[in-house]
């Protein structure tokens, strides 16, 4: 359910916490992975296609650089390293 916030001057869509959470923006994070071509992104199209703060894509991505999941190629270009196919792991390089 979508609450409705008035103020003084705008309209405020309030979204259902689930919609902001890390797991939710994980999930549709590695969505965009799958589609990348390479696997690789730019954080600030990450940003604004989840229309989130660029500071919540940084949550996910320090996690899965933390794991060796992603390497960053440069301040706004991450790349996923693990290929993952029908359960098998193996690394795009």
């Amino acid at each position: 359910m979508i609450e409705l916030q008035f103020s003084d001057r705008t309209l405020k869509l309030k979204k259902p916490r689930f919609d902001a959470s890390l797991v939710y923006l994980t999930r549709k994070f590695m969505d965009l992975v799958k589609t990348a071509p390479d696997g690789v992104l730019d954080l600030n199209e990450v940003a604004t296609t989840l229309g989130v703060r660029k500071r919540r894509v940084y949550d996910i991505t320090n996690v899965l650089d933390g794991i060796h999941l992603i390497q960053k190629r440069s301040k706004n270009l991450i790349q996923w390293v693990v290929k993952l196919s029908q359960g098998q792991v193996s690394t795009y390089q």
